[in-house]
């Protein structure tokens, strides 16, 4: 009896680490279900803007805005280190908000390959001083054919209206791995088979980079991703 309840506590620790390293599937929900619920399937069309190449960006629910934080975009001193950044301000201070965020895969500027942008969240609080930092995590790869590679995340802000996107000195040079997907082979309803090769994506962070960004408005803390 003792030896049965060691293995049932093991077991339920065991799955509980599991479900902590996924929170997707800690309630049940796929990679492609949350990409769906959050960033809209395939077919949905979300109006999608170009930010203006300087100055603050302005985001309103129901829309993209993809920006560019590039050398020539501000740079100052942030808690996490000094960093290049945009400053993004919403139509009203927003008790609860969740902001979605796609990080672009785009040439390495400095060698062969891909780079992203790492981002970190600092809002001002009514005073106009930032608060801390919220780093964008985790985040999902979503790698198709024919498209640029983007990374994936989502985090809910409180009580915010002006926010500064930026990154750390210290994730530059670092770079996102994702877990390796196997390869695939399965049978297809007309006799044929369908097959993957095995794949480990790294991709490098840089100090600049392209990010898609989109907000809704939330009615508890903590709704939204």
């Amino acid at each position: 009896m003792a030896v049965r309840t060691l293995f049932l506590a093991a077991l339920i620790a065991a799955t509980s680490l599991h479900a902590a390293a996924n929170p997707l599937r800690a309630v049940r929900e796929t990679f492609s279900d949350w990409k769906d619920r959050l960033f809209g399937a395939s077919k949905a069309k979300v109006v999608e803007v170009e930010a203006p190449p300087e100055g603050t960006i302005r985001l309103a629910p129901g829309q993209r805005v993809h920006l560019r934080i590039d050398d020539d975009a501000p740079q100052r001193a942030f808690a996490r280190g000094g960093s290049r950044y945009r400053e993004v301000e919403l139509p009203s201070r927003y008790a609860h908000a969740a902001l979605r965020v796609q990080t672009v895969a785009v040439d390495n500027p400095k060698g062969r390959g891909h780079v992203v942008f790492k981002p970190l969240l600092y809002a001002y609080d009514g005073d106009g001083e930032l608060r801390a930092p919220v780093e964008v995590k985790p985040l999902h790869l979503d790698i198709r054919p024919f498209r640029r590679s983007r990374l994936l995340g989502c985090v809910v802000l409180e009580d915010v209206q002006r926010f500064a996107i930026a990154t750390a000195p210290e994730f530059v040079g670092k770079s996102y791995q994702s877990e390796v997907r196997e390869a695939v082979r399965a049978p297809t309803a007309g006799g044929f088979y369908y097959a993957t090769d095995a794949v480990r994506v790294k991709l490098p962070y840089a100090a600049t980079g392209e990010l898609v960004i989109e907000v809704s408005r939330e009615g508890k803390k903590g709704a939204g991703c």
